[in-house]
């Protein structure tokens, strides 16, 4: 997709620029200043960034810039919690946002190509105080008529919606309380809990709709990629936390105290009127998520809190006194102001960053880069391997350095994972040889399968009424196109070609060999079509306009002939997160040792991280460390040295 996007520079926008350049799309950034974006995003060593230099609040020569785009997400505003709410910013804080929403929908409509969607923010202002009652997207504004945030997003809201009217499908972005460890109102609820002064505001009781940062990307993928999410979605997790529970979540995960309540006369003082939102009780759901079927990674805040404070450590690393230290400065200095409350000063209350939605909104961000580590943060409990070109030998052969040292880590305590694009049935052999009756990740991350019950813990399966329309479209364009689906570990196939059994395409004895049309009532796991490369590339070029663009699939081209479509899900590092907290593993006791651009997901994720010699650059790039190739029992080489060897 080509996509346009204002408050690219924020937390959430930096967030999603890269989240949709790893998904293969383009995109359009707006910016006032175009040389600190082009800095920011590389646009120069990155064909797929395109930095556009204009305000949105103004009209100008970037509006042309929407013309054919297939998607435009707007998030730009002034910050709600960057001052104290004057007059003349609260006049700022509606006019940068409803006048960029007005000149932005103004372009849509001059549009010769106009874009098909448009993502809007907003915020779960627009409800007000809820109290306990349980709220989604059908309830009706704040009724206080004086709520200026809920006006704010009201409005906010109506003139995006003047887009419905030139064809185009708008998404409010009703965006809760986002939680990054890279700033945010994450970092502003830490700075109290790592000085010891951390704890609830008041009692506690309040409800606080809040969402990992990881969440948000993948619900901004969910209301692109589906034609019948349309209006307004809530960002938030499917359990709010109370305050105390989510103070005490961050608290315990950076193993600290919660104690120390903060009264709420003294967040009045210090914020204003922003004060009476920060002790505001939302128990927000988001409805139009879960009737998606959309699968939250963290939907608890024990899980996303110990995720949040793994990535912290990461990412600071050593140094912690100096940091400790500036932060009791900056702590003085933000309950000091240095100028009278009137017109300045800031305060630790419940904060919402940079202006992409209109109450409590923390955008986060994800930098190119990653800190390196020359060791694991702690011992290793999970282990995962990519299976061809990392595991195996690249005539297919296991190693035996490699199969005694993945058995002396399986001896060692350390549960380890084969991860792989390959089904179950072709894994029970190297299952065997190497002793692991563990789980494995199939599918690129699909399926992961109980070898030993022989049957899924958990699938991310393909629509089958989609599969059915992808087929009928290729059959209409190449009528001997070879059709399989595979269901699990069975596979089905109207037929078998001698032409493609080959190593490289994985090719196995089928279960069944005929119509396949009765086997499409069911959810799918892989959709393969095969036909000789220049026979299929029609197909190809069919699906990759109307299904892979419009992120409906997510597409493997591992072989010039065959085209492998799943669920626009599937990676190795969603399921990887699965398992881990299944198993009760933090991700700093996670390891992954991988090669190829399928493990890129799971090699970021990771505590900490390995290559082999062999990987690709962005393999190589991501990762801790370089070990051996794959011909060099790279694998048994880095088991020794970071999962056998001692902390």
């Amino acid at each position: 997709m080509r996509l346009f996007l204002t408050g690219a520079t924020g937390l959430i926008g930096r967030r999603l620029v890269v989240d949709r350049l790893e998904r293969g799309d383009r995109v359009v950034v707006l910016s006032r200043d175009a040389v600190r974006a082009a800095r920011l995003f590389a646009a120069d060593a990155n064909p797929n960034v395109e930095v556009v230099e204009g305000d949105p609040t103004r009209p100008g020569p970037w509006q042309e810039a929407i013309n054919g785009c297939d998607g435009v997400i707007h998030l730009a505003g002034a910050g709600i919690a960057d001052r104290r709410w004057t007059g003349p910013y609260k006049q700022e804080l509606v006019n940068s946002r409803i006048e960029s929403t007005r000149l932005l929908v103004q372009a849509i409509q001059r549009a010769t190509k106009r874009p098909r969607v448009l993502l809007s923010g907003s915020a779960v202002g627009y409800y007000g105080e809820t109290g306990e009652r349980e709220t989604d997207e059908s309830a009706p504004r704040a009724a206080d008529p004086g709520d200026f945030l809920a006006d704010l997003c009201e409005r906010w809201e109506g003139e995006a919606s003047r887009a419905v009217d030139l064809g185009v499908r708008v998404v409010a972005l009703r965006t809760g309380l986002v939680l990054d460890e890279r700033g945010g109102a994450y970092s502003q609820l830490l700075r109290p809990i790592r000085l010891f002064v951390g704890g609830p505001i008041g009692l506690g009781r309040a409800f606080m709709p809040w969402v990992h940062h990881r969440d948000v990307t993948g619900l901004v993928e969910m209301a692109l990629s589906r034609p019948g999410v349309a209006g307004p979605i809530n960002l938030a997790s499917p359990n709010p936390a109370r305050n105390r529970d989510l103070m005490a979540a961050i608290a315990r995960s950076h193993h600290r105290p919660s104690w120390l309540p903060t009264p709420p006369f003294a967040l009045r003082l210090v914020l204003g009127e922003l004060g009476r939102y920060a002790m505001m009780s939302q128990h927000i759901i988001p409805g139009v998520a879960m009737s998606q079927g959309y699968g939250f990674l963290f939907p608890d805040i024990e899980s996303a809190a110990a995720d949040l404070a793994a990535a912290w450590r990461k990412r600071h690393g050593s140094g912690e006194t100096t940091r400790v230290i500036a932060q009791i400065n900056e702590t003085v200095n933000s309950i000091t102001p240095s100028e009278p409350p009137a017109t300045g000063g800031t305060g630790t209350g419940r904060p919402a960053g940079d202006g992409a939605a209109a109450a409590a909104v923390t955008p986060s961000a994800r930098a190119p880069d990653r800190p390196r580590r020359d060791r694991p943060p702690a011992r290793v409990r999970l282990l995962a391997i990519d299976v061809d070109g990392t595991l195996l030998r690249s005539d297919g052969g296991l190693s035996q350095g490699v199969i005694d040292a993945c058995r002396a880590a399986v001896r060692a305590g350390c549960v380890v994972i084969p991860a792989t694009a390959r089904p179950p049935r072709a894994m029970r052999t190297i299952l065997q040889t190497l002793g692991l009756s563990g789980p494995t990740i199939n599918y690129n991350g699909a399926v992961v399968w109980n070898p030993v019950e022989q049957k899924p813990q958990h699938h991310e399966s393909m629509d089958a009424a989609l599969a059915s329309s992808i087929i009928a479209e290729a059959r209409a364009i190449l009528p001997d196109t070879i059709v399989s689906v595979e269901i699990l570990d069975r596979w089905f196939t109207d037929r078998v070609d001698a032409r493609f059994h080959t190593e490289t395409s994985r090719v196995f004895d089928p279960d069944y060999v005929g119509p396949i049309d009765s086997f499409l009532d069911q959810p799918i796991t892989k959709l393969m079509l095969l036909e000789d490369p220049g026979r299929l590339s029609p197909v190809l070029e069919m699906i990759r306009d109307r299904y892979w663009r419009q992120r409906r699939i997510a597409m493997f081209l591992t072989d010039p002939h065959l085209i492998q479509i799943v669920s626009p899900m599937v990676d190795k590092s969603i399921a990887l997160q699965r398992l881990a907290h299944r198993l009760g593993v933090s991700r700093d006791e996670v390891m992954t040792i991988g090669d190829g651009p399928n493990d890129a997901g799971m090699i970021e994720w990771a505590g900490f991280s390995v290559a082999v010699e062999n990987a690709c650059p962005l393999v190589r790039d991501l990762a801790d460390v370089v070990v051996p190739s794959n011909d060099d029992q790279g694998v048994a080489k880095a088991i020794h040295r970071y999962v056998l060897a001692p902390i």
